[in-house]
């Protein structure tokens, strides 16, 4: 007999089919508890990019929900063992990950790191059941490895895209290798089900250039914690600063060139928050316009600090070419400031159409034309923060996952 209501007892009959019973079996779970995984090479806080940050919102939502979680990362420093539970998410440890400073060779992703990682995860989870299984799409070698642990075990597969590359893009970004990074990005969109993409444009581009089937993808931009910024907002206060922020890693993509030739032209400063190998280059350039008194390089900074800056700061300057959603730029909109960008920076249109365009061939004169005016965007913002918080919210986790269970 079924009881229908918050419990199911006794749903099968003798004449029940084995398809009937998976089904129904996955009906009970979405009514209870669910167990879910993650796989990703990184994991917040112990790495802090913005990827790890929106995984880690989820994962915290979904354990709120009461759910039971678990991640399949890479042990770095200050992570207390291989296998431990922080804030109620158990964390399981595949071998110990490059230092950051190994991250990139010559500009580029290390290819030993992905491929430890996918050597060594298989290891780990083999031990384990789920419900659900995560994957980030990114470094694609160990999706393979997930898809078959998911069909033994019976767990629903998906895969989350932050970003859609291309052969065009890997051919350009590896010469030698890029057909070998293109078809690894294809067959890693092949070999599952579901997908979850971060944003409208990552969806159209999984459809568009890997051919996923779009019924099975569900968008879902998640990136920010309500609770989280509400408390941020209270305790930071509202005074701002003559000083533009950005931040991101230092790589040509991130475009922190044209951010230094903005402020450089203005009397204001600068804090670039974020490392990498295009240090020198941009140090180099911020001297030789004689703007390095203003331009302040942040590296390693806390993420309450980051807040801080965001919070305190003019705007926040987002100029990439090569951003999957940008979540620094929805964080610093939930807190009240401003973000400038231009016609070819790359972040998606639900983000775009809450930012400030400027000229991208008169930057400098852009921002001076903003800071002299008092009635511009840097001092009156117009941002529907009640709107920001609710349209990124991660707290919409557990029916995603729901949905995604009963599909």
């Amino acid at each position: 007999m079924t009881k229908l209501g918050s419990q199911l007892i006794y749903p099968f009959s003798a004449k029940t089919t084995l398809r009937r019973r998976y089904k129904i079996g996955q009906r009970v779970a979405i009514m209870v508890a669910m167990k879910i995984a993650f796989a990703y090479d990184s994991a917040y806080p112990w790495f802090n990019g913005g990827i790890e940050k929106r995984r880690f919102l989820i994962m915290e939502a979904l354990r709120k929900a009461g759910h039971e979680v678990h991640l399949f990362t890479m042990f770095r420093e200050g992570m207390p063992s291989e296998e431990f539970t922080y804030k109620g998410v158990h964390y399981h440890c595949c071998g110990k990950a490059l230092p950051t400073s190994a991250m990139y060779k010559r500009g580029r992703r290390n290819i030993s790191w992905p491929l430890k990682y996918a050597s060594l995860l298989d290891i780990k989870i083999w031990k384990y059941r789920f419900d659900i299984l995560d994957a980030d799409a990114f470094p694609f070698v160990h999706i393979p490895k997930l898809a078959a642990y998911a069909k033994l075990t019976g767990a629903k597969f998906v895969v989350t895209w932050h970003e859609v590359w291309g052969r065009e893009y890997w051919e350009r970004y590896l010469p030698s290798l890029g057909l070998f990074g293109y078809v690894a990005e294809k067959l890693s969109a092949r070999v599952s089900r579901a997908a979850i993409a971060n944003t409208s444009k990552t969806a159209e581009d999984l459809e568009r250039i890997l051919r996923f089937p779009k019924g099975d993808i569900t968008i879902f931009p998640a990136a920010i914690s309500k609770e989280e910024i509400s408390h941020l907002s209270k305790t930071m206060g509202k005074k701002k600063t003559e000083r533009f922020v950005a931040v991101g890693r230092l790589v040509p993509e991130k475009r922190m060139d044209m951010a230094i030739r903005a402020v450089a032209g203005t009397d204001s400063q600068l804090t670039i928050v974020g490392r990498g190998p295009e240090k020198p280059r941009l140090v180099a350039l911020a001297k030789r316009l004689r703007a390095s008194k203003r331009i302040t390089f942040a590296e390693g900074l806390p993420e309450k600090e980051i807040m801080r800056a965001l919070a305190s700061a003019r705007a926040l300057l987002m100029f990439s070419e090569r951003e999957g959603m940008s979540i620094i730029s929805i964080e610093s909109l939930a807190l009240g400031t401003p973000v400038i960008i231009t016609a070819s920076t790359s972040i998606p249109e639900e983000i775009k159409q809450h930012c400030h365009k400027i000229d991208e061939k008169d930057l400098a004169g852009s921002l001076n034309g903003l800071l002299k005016n008092r009635r511009s965007v840097l001092y009156l913002p117009k941002i529907d923060r009640r709107r920001i918080l609710e349209e990124f919210s991660a707290e919409k986790s557990e029916q995603v996952y729901k949905r995604i269970l009963a599909d």
